[in-house]
């Protein structure tokens, strides 16, 4: 039974109505619908979509055999193959079948798919809402893999200018995904419903709804026992009269109970797959013929709620307290039936190895759930689902005792399957568990090659959780990976990719080539492209260098992320050589590029930030400006967030407006971490400081940035900090100053301008004829103002 009547939700539909009026400006927006279970979440959603173009899809809880990404593959599939492939390129497509495959074969995975897979939903979502509005709808979103979390952050942390409304749902009484959507609240475009209990009025009209009248006693009890929860009024208004079972369980199943026998079984077995499953599945597993009228009073009476090919429980609550009321025995009985279906016949399921991997784990069969578990990890890979692999792997693991012939099942033994579930543990981020993995290895490990694959993994952990000893397993890795072998290619590549992001160039060069050398000598090898890159990038020397290499990749037959990223070494190398405008053009060169390759928030970032950077230097304030903001809009990962706050404080500097950098780049510190970041940094909140007239926070910020560790390793970072802790009154230590080089134009502007502070007449005519050869307008100014100054100052003082 439900309700003909929807009642109360006012407010909240409202603010469901204001938010579609933003998408339908172009303005993506986010409404996350939260509630207890039953507390009227998808009916609110339900009632809202009504008469709008929508696509919904449901996260199945945890013990239901689904492939991950499940919501947004019932979007697609809703979609259809033929509007996905008018939407979409053939690139696109390799990607978006790891999620439908009737698009073709997916791509294969390098490890990068799960980025290229969630930026092409993002582009798909952009090119589906360009013109007309679309209200997306992500429901029980607590039930989410953490696959589907990732992915559903990654589109809302990057929302697209499109006219798309994105829905989310999700209980506030399950823990895990609390803080996830706490953090996703506190972006501008998003806003929160929490969903309140019904006042007694409301829970009167619902009641009348259902009964079609209702004593003013009745309402008051069932408001009182019902708690103003709408799935709980609903069933207790059923049984008006009668004594209310003492748990909220029996209460659910009191409608379950008055089904007749042969449906309360096939309704038993239903509960076994999960919130929703397939006709031919259930059948299967029920082995009934007759089970179509046997459903139907559960249908007739709300229990179940059937669509095009399936069945699904009205409320996952009602799943839970069915799956709960049975035995244990006959709990493993019915696992081990879907089992054995699926077995026959994997087409009944569109994951039939995590259905197996589900099934045999239920039903006890330690040995059948191993190799299920095993064989469902590879499927997990292929999908870029790589949280879910690494769960599958553990799984693996966790049941390799109780399996006498664990190898023999699988074709590998337990290092092997450690060693795996170590390198998927990068992708997660679990690095707890891969540190730990990773050191259990080492202690048996002997081989040279096993040891240096294993201390390049403990290196990338390390670096991740910020330990300054990250470089010494990179070197070590290299240092036993002595024989001329694919593995010695990898620690090549792995410690001169280090090194060039450390600042150490000449280093990152000489390693790279010897890389690229032996990689030609063994008839090739997959980190090539990324060797290639990194090599001429160093040899560029952040524009000091010899950029011909860089520029000849331009052409070169590159995968994609390297193809991008040689534009933006490229980009960064022109600005380090006082080249703005050839940055600029190379930036919206290599962007085009980005988006076609469906790569612009995850391999094209960084220029977005370096596009803001070459409009400032060449004084095109306003346009640096509104790129700034955009950018502010549609990024949120933090690391960009802090590149963005460097540009936000030189043009609040330069302009006196536009938007303050945020806490997050207030808060990062200066005095250590990358030199990239946290110097320029430093650089632009001085000035910030100075432009407030707050010289004693400028002072502070050049104390701090001038005890870096790694000052002076690179130029172009180094003299533009050391010229403004300069005007802020801080003079970098003598010997710093004698041994910081001064390559290149810009950084000779910079040291002659220091000079000048330190009693070099001379020096700002220098800094100011350098400055004027250059097509940086600003710092031309700059330098004329600090002269002009200068000489005030000297006039002042006299002769």
């Amino acid at each position: 039974m439900r309700s003909r009547v929807f009642v109360g939700r006012a407010a909240e539909l409202s603010a469901l109505r204001a938010a579609y009026a933003r998408a339908e400006e172009s303005e993506m927006a986010v409404v996350l619908v939260a509630a207890e279970a039953g507390g009227g979440k998808s009916r609110l959603v339900e009632e809202f979509v009504q008469g709008r173009r929508a696509l919904v899809g449901g996260c199945l809880d945890l013990g239901a055999a689904s492939l991950p990404y499940a919501p947004f593959t019932a979007m697609l599939r809703r979609l259809g193959p033929d509007a996905v492939t008018r939407l979409t390129s053939p690139a696109a497509r390799r990607e978006l079948a790891r999620l439908l495959p009737a698009l073709g074969d997916a791509a294969p995975d390098e490890g990068s798919g799960q980025v290229r897979l969630f930026e092409h939903v993002l582009g798909l979502t952009e090119r589906l809402c360009a013109d007309d509005p679309a209200v997306l709808v992500v429901e029980d979103a607590h039930w989410a893999d953490r696959s589907t979390r990732d992915l559903l952050a990654f589109l809302v942390n990057n929302p697209v200018p499109a006219k798309v409304l994105l829905v989310v749902t999700f209980r506030t009484d399950e823990p895990e995904s609390r803080a996830l959507f706490a953090d996703l609240a506190r972006l501008p475009h998003v806003t929160r419903l929490d969903l309140p209990p019904l006042t007694r009025t409301e829970v009167a009209a619902q009641v009348r709804g259902l009964l079609g009248g209702a004593a003013p006693s009745m309402i008051r009890d069932v408001h009182a026992r019902g708690g103003g929860n709408p799935l709980f009024i609903e069933a207790l208004a059923e049984n008006p009269g009668e004594a209310v079972p003492g748990s909220l369980r029996d209460l659910l199943l009191t409608r379950f109970r008055a089904l007749p026998d042969s449906t309360r079984a096939a309704v038993r077995v239903a509960s076994a797959a999960g919130d929703r499953v397939g006709h031919d599945l259930l059948t299967a597993a029920a082995d009934d013929r007759g089970l179509e009228e046997a459903l139907r009073p559960a249908v007739d009476r709300g229990v179940l709620v059937a669509d095009e090919d399936g069945y699904a429980f009205r409320h996952a609550l009602i799943r839970e307290a069915v799956h709960l009321d049975l035995l244990p025995g006959e709990r493993a009985r019915l696992h081990r039936r879907y089992a054995e279906a699926i077995e026959r016949d994997p087409a009944l399921t569109e994951a039939p190895t995590s259905a197996l991997a589900v099934h045999w784990n239920a039903c006890g069969d330690h040995a059948r759930a191993l190799e299920a578990a095993w064989h469902a990890s590879g499927e997990s890979a292929r999908a870029a689902a790589y949280a879910e692999c690494l769960a599958l792997l553990r799984r693996v693991l966790d049941l390799w005792d109780r399996v006498p012939d664990a190898a023999a099942r699988i074709g590998a033994d337990r290092a092997e399957v450690m060693r795996l579930s170590a390198r998927v543990s990068v992708t997660t981020a679990d690095f707890e568990y891969g540190m730990r993995t990773v050191r259990t290895l080492l202690k048996n490990a002997g081989d040279p090659d096993e040891l240096s694959q294993l201390l390049s993994l403990r290196g990338v952990f390390r670096g991740f959780a910020g330990q300054s000893d990250d470089l010494d397993d990179f070197r070590e890795a290299e240092r036993l990976a002595s024989r001329p072998t694919p593995q010695r290619v990898w620690a090549l590549t792995q410690l001169s990719a280090r090194l060039s992001v450390r600042g150490d160039l000449a280093a990152a060069e000489r390693l790279g080539r010897e890389g690229l050398d032996l990689a030609r000598e063994l008839g090739g090898h997959p980190a090539v492209d990324e060797l290639r890159v990194t090599v001429a990038s160093a040899a560029a020397r952040d524009g000091l260098g010899d950029l011909r290499p860089l520029e000849r990749l331009r052409w070169a037959d590159l995968n994609d992320d390297a193809r991008i990223r040689v534009f933006t070494h490229l980009s960064h190398s022109y600005e380090g050589s006082g080249r703005s405008a050839d940055a600029l053009a190379a930036i919206e060169e290599g962007l085009a590029l980005a988006e076609r390759f469906g790569r612009t928030h995850s391999a094209g970032l960084p220029m977005v930030n370096n596009r803001i950077e070459a409009l400032f230097r060449l004084g095109r304030w306003d346009e640096a400006a509104g790129h700034l903001r955009r950018a502010l809009d549609r990024h949120h990962n933090p690391a960009m967030r802090i590149q963005l706050g460097i540009w936000a404080a030189a043009l609040r500097a330069a302009t006196g407006t536009g938007p303050q950098p945020e806490p997050i780049a207030l808060a990062e510190p200066v005095g250590s971490g990358y030199p990239q970041t946290s110097l320029p940094l430093a650089h632009r909140l001085i000035d910030l400081r100075l432009s407030e007239d707050d010289r004693p926070a400028a002072r502070a910020i050049a104390e701090t940035a001038l005890a870096h560790p790694d000052l002076t390793l690179q130029p172009i970072f180094a003299w533009p900090l050391l010229e403004a802790a300069a005007r802020a009154g801080v003079l970098a230590p003598p010997e710093v100053i004698a041994h910081a080089p001064v390559e290149g134009a810009v950084s000779t502007a910079h040291a002659a301008a220091v000079a000048a502070r330190t009693g070099d007449a001379s020096g700002w005519e220098t800094a100011i004829g350098v400055w004027e050869s250059l097509d940086h307008p600003y710092s031309l100014a700059r330098a004329l103002f600090d002269a002009a100054c200068a000489d005030l100052a000297s006039g002042a003082r006299g002769p």
